[in-house]
This record gives C-alpha cells, sequence and structure tokens, in this order.
C-alpha cells in the first residue's frame, strides 16, 4: 500500500521499505530507477541503529538535530536486505520531528516491524508542491495508486539537509533547513559540499 503523508519540510510517500514488491511500485509511480535511493522513515535512533552503523560524528550530530530536517546516509548492517543496500551499501534515513508523522511511522512500525520510505510526494524530476490535491493531480491518473491518504494541510519548508557519514567522515551533499555550518560546527571537521537530489 501506498501511502502520502506529511512531514515537518516536505509531503513524502511511503511503503514498507523492506518489501520489495511494495517498492517496486512506488518507484513506478514515480518514474524512479530502483537503483536510486529512497530514505526510511524511522521511529527514533534505536530503529535506525537496527539497520546501520552509526560512528561517533553521526552519534553527535543525531543528538543535535534529530528528530529534525535532517536526512542521514549511513552504512547499511546485515539486516537491510540485498534489494535496498546497493552498490555503495547505504542507507539514507529520516526520524521526523512533525507530530502527526511522529503518530504515522510509530501506528506503521508497531503494525509492520519495517521502515517506511520517506520520498518526496512528486513525479521523478517534476516539482514538489505542498498539498494533497496538488500533488495528486500531478500524478494524473496514477494518482489512484496511493492508497492511503494524510491531509494536514500545505507543507512548505525547505527539504531536508542531506549528510553522509560513513567512517566518521561527513559530507554534505544537499544544504536544506539545517546549514551547512551547523552541521560543521557539530561535527567538529570541516564538511565538504556536494550537490545531490534525493
Amino acid at each position: 500500500m501506498i501511502i502520502l503523508y506529511p512531514t515537518e519540510t516536505l509531503y513524502a510517500l511511503g511503503v514498507n521499505a523492506l518489501d520489495e514488491a511494495a517498492v517496486e511500485q512506488l518507484f513506478a509511480l514515480k518514474g524512479r530507477d530502483m537503483l536510486q535511493h529512497s530514505s526510511w522513515l524511522v521511529r527514533d535512533v534505536e530503529d535506525l541503529k537496527k539497520y546501520a552503523h552509526v560512528p561517533s560524528k553521526a552519534e553527535k550530530i543525531i543528538e543535535k538535530f534529530l528528530p529534525g530536517s535532517l536526512t542521514l546516509i549511513l552504512n547499511a548492517n546485515d539486516k537491510v536486505p540485498d534489494f535496498r543496500r546497493g552498490t555503495e551499501n547505504e542507507i539514507s534515513f529520516r526520524i521526523s520531528s512533525d507530530p502527526l508523522t511522529q503518530k504515522i511511522i510509530e501506528a506503521f512500525m508497531e503494525e509492520n516491524d519495517a521502515p517506511l520510505t520517506c520520498t518526496s510526494a512528486n513525479v521523478h524530476g517534476a516539482p514538489t508542491f505542498s498539498t494533497p490535491g496538488e500533488i495528486l493531480q500531478q500524478f494524473g491518473e496514477k494518482a489512484q495508486r496511493i492508497e492511503k491518504i494524510y491531509d494536514d494541510g500545505p507543507r512548505k519548508a525547505l527539504a531536508s539537509t542531506i549528510v553522509r557519514i560513513i567512517d566518521d567522515t561527513v559530507t554534505i551533499l544537499r544544504e536544506g533547513d539545517i546549514s551547512e555550518e551547523e552541521i560543521r560546527r557539530v561535527s567538529g571537521e570541516v564538511v565538504s559540499a556536494q550537490q545531490d537530489k534525493r
């Protein structure tokens, strides 16, 4: 089942992140290739550590900025299925600060014992709109594939900041609501800036 739900930044599309068929359906809806990444929404740090290796600098950033508008890319551990590991063996995670999003992921993980995908609610490469009505209109006839919609009004904050932390090396892939300067200050090292679209 594909759901449309709000986060503290924008709306997202979610399916069971460990269900390969469900992820295939989601990517078909968005027009994305399965080799591309999709973030996982989890409840808390304990969930995150269940699926990833968390180096010491990641611990500092997590303590300061999560829950919040941060996407954290970490090395996947052996509990992540092969179809989601990709060639880089990495997974990106979100822990939302939005009260409704927190309720949604609590209920979802209680029922499914799995993370929820947290990919932008748009056709791949197209703009991301701020309300469910606009989002559904963009998908056209494909919108009927979205089986559950959580409409909580407009969401139009800056996209999350994406930070990759592998072997305690910190790289900012996208600067969003949290600035590069803030990440640098907390991690205590020089951060290289790149551009990434996730």
